[in-house]
């Protein structure tokens, strides 16, 4: 692993929210692990006012509801496969190949649920619960963000 390697992955471990990163290349592994501050006061707000856009589509007014993501609140006894990084997720090894779960499936503690691609490094996710998976969160190919919930699992 060469001296740019090295620093892209200081720089996204400083311009993300993760915390830590492990990567193992050549018989070299390289760990990166900084503490993240907890104190929102120390972030800078700034606003930014934008002038009003004239288009022809319609637009959704503002009494509409934002969407939010789908929270288990009425299956409370189903625990999160969290994305341990950001990345790119991905349901199989290749296009061609067979998803390592789909819903209903059974996974035990270790088994594989996904691949998650960050900085062409691809990461076996493994399941930390043994259950059976209730839904899928995301769609292959989507951007995930670092604890992002992937898969809602019943434990057994």
């Amino acid at each position: 692993m060469d001296f740019k390697k090295i620093k892209k992955l200081v720089s996204l471990v400083e311009t993300s929210d993760i915390s830590s990163l492990s990567v193992e290349e050549d018989n070299l592994k390289v760990e990166i692990k900084r503490e993240l501050q907890s104190s929102i006061a120390q972030i800078p707000v700034t606003t930014v006012q934008q002038a009003p856009v004239v288009s022809a589509t319609p637009q959704p007014t503002l009494s509409e509801p934002p969407k939010t993501p789908e929270t288990p609140t009425e299956n409370s006894d189903l625990i999160e496969i969290k994305s341990p990084m950001v990345g790119t997720f991905y349901s199989a090894t290749n296009p061609e190949s067979k998803p390592f779960v789909s819903n209903g499936s059974a996974v035990q503690k270790g088994d594989i649920v996904c691949i998650v691609e960050a900085m062409k490094l691809f990461n076996e996710i493994e399941s930390d619960i043994s259950g059976t998976i209730e839904k899928i969160c995301v769609n292959n190919g989507d951007a995930v963000e670092f604890g992002q919930a992937l898969f809602l699992v019943r434990p057994n």
